[in-house]
């Protein structure tokens, strides 16, 4: 996870693929030895591979802005800053995949009748301290990252097994 503490708070997930060379390496060998089937099982092999990838991705994105959703609601506003909670920053936190699929990022795109990113005063708090910070990204991102490694693996043996 990476945090972007210059701008809007974001959370970065991605997974790099390791096994597509040495899948097509093997596949080129089994082709020129005549082994059909071989190629075959490798082929569902890396589709098996890059789809529980993807998902693995997908997910940690969704699990975050649902996590950062739940802590906006339940946090940020009342007393410390005065805000009244209207919802918009919640409902404006999005994960968006990229068009691979092996990343994510999920930020806050709440903007203030200033045009201001409102999620960056909530999450840091303002240079002037009269908003606190009220992090809502980070711990959401560290929560769902904390696990992602060990459901990454899980997904991955999977699809080995399936393949």
């Amino acid at each position: 996870m990476s945090t972007d503490n210059e701008h809007i708070p974001t959370v970065r997930y991605g997974m790099t693929d390791s096994w597509s060379i040495p899948i097509n390496q093997l596949m080129h060998t089994m082709a020129t030895v005549g082994s059909g089937q071989g190629v075959t099982r490798l082929q569902r092999l890396q589709y098996a591979l890059d789809t529980n990838a993807k998902k693995v991705i997908h997910n940690a994105g969704v699990d975050v802005q649902k996590k950062a959703r739940e802590i906006e609601r339940a946090n940020v506003g009342g007393k410390k800053s005065g805000y009244k909670s209207t919802g918009n920053l919640m409902r404006s936190i999005d994960a968006h995949d990229n068009s691979e699929g092996m990343q994510t990022e999920i930020a806050p795109e709440a903007m203030t009748k200033q045009d201001y990113e409102y999620g960056q005063a909530v999450e840091f708090g303002t240079k002037d301290g009269r908003m606190p910070a009220q992090p809502f990204m980070k711990p959401a991102g560290d929560e769902i990252g904390s696990k992602l490694n060990e459901t990454a693996m899980k997904a991955l043996n999977q699809a080995i097994k399936e393949a």
